[in-house]
């Protein structure tokens, strides 16, 4: 038998009806088509059971839609156009804007943005009736259309000079004072108060000891005084013999001796 047209001699044979037999995983009149595995419906084959996935399509089987138009991401009736690898883009209908149209169009985009110096023109997405200004530092006023002077009032402490540097200011600080407002006090200053309070300390402790000294030289001339009129009353009694007495001190005991013979006496 002869089969018009010829089965591909590759993956078909040509039966006694005169009809082309493929091969497993072939198809086709001729048999000169690879077959897809069952399933595969958005995909293709260039060998037998292959499924190779469309734009926009994968998985095994190529049955997962990976088309970013898919989940119309596209907003308040506009139209999603899919560029590919992902990629898409919307085209908003008359007053919205953003890239998935979700952005009415109020003020700022309407009537063009109002703010002077840089500044920000904002309408809450569309949804304020007319638009504001964020300022950048520096401009203040409905528009930005105010420069602000960052020394009024003078932020610097301990009588610093203030320079206004356009939104910030810088301080001039007096001798002792440093830090960004003249706040904290320098290192010698630090240092000239622990020496006064060091000098302080050391005056305080050598007082202490003179004071202390000087209660002990008045006990002294006291007990010396008391010895005194205690010998010569001694004498007096003893008729002018030589005596000896103990003189006993606050810090330590002398032994003073008055005569050659010791006659100990308390007193």
């Amino acid at each position: 038998a002869e089969c018009v047209p010829a089965c591909d001699p590759k993956s078909g044979f040509c039966e006694d009806d005169s009809m082309c037999r493929c091969q497993p995983g072939w198809q086709g009149p001729r048999c000169e088509q690879c077959a897809t595995p069952p399933g595969c419906v958005h995909g293709h084959c260039e060998e037998p059971w292959e499924c190779i996935c469309e734009d926009g399509w994968d998985g095994k089987l190529c049955d997962i839609d990976i088309r970013a138009c898919t989940s119309t991401p596209c907003g308040n009736n506009s139209t999603c156009m899919d560029l590919g690898n992902g990629q898409y883009e919307c085209a908003c209908v008359p007053g919205y804007s953003g890239k998935d149209c979700q952005r009415k169009d109020g003020p700022c985009a309407i009537n063009g943005s109002p703010c002077q110096h840089g500044g920000t023109c904002v309408d809450d997405e569309g949804r304020a009736s007319h638009a504001s200004c964020l300022c950048p530092p520096g401009f203040s006023g409905s528009f930005c259309e105010i420069m602000t002077n960052s020394c009024n009032p003078n932020p610097c402490e301990n009588d610093g000079v203030c320079t206004d540097i356009g939104g910030d200011f810088r301080c001039r600080c007096p001798a002792g004072f440093i830090d960004k407002t003249c706040s904290r006090p320098g290192q010698a200053v630090c240092f000239t108060i622990l020496g006064v309070l060091t000098g302080l300390v050391v005056l305080g402790t050598v007082a202490i000891v003179f004071i202390n000294k000087c209660e002990t030289w008045v006990s002294n001339l006291r007990y010396n005084s008391m010895l005194r009129k205690k010998k010569n009353l001694l004498l007096q009694q003893r008729g002018g013999e030589d005596v000896a007495v103990n003189i006993i001190f606050p810090e330590k005991i002398d032994m003073t001796t008055f005569g050659k013979e010791a006659v100990i006496e308390e007193i």
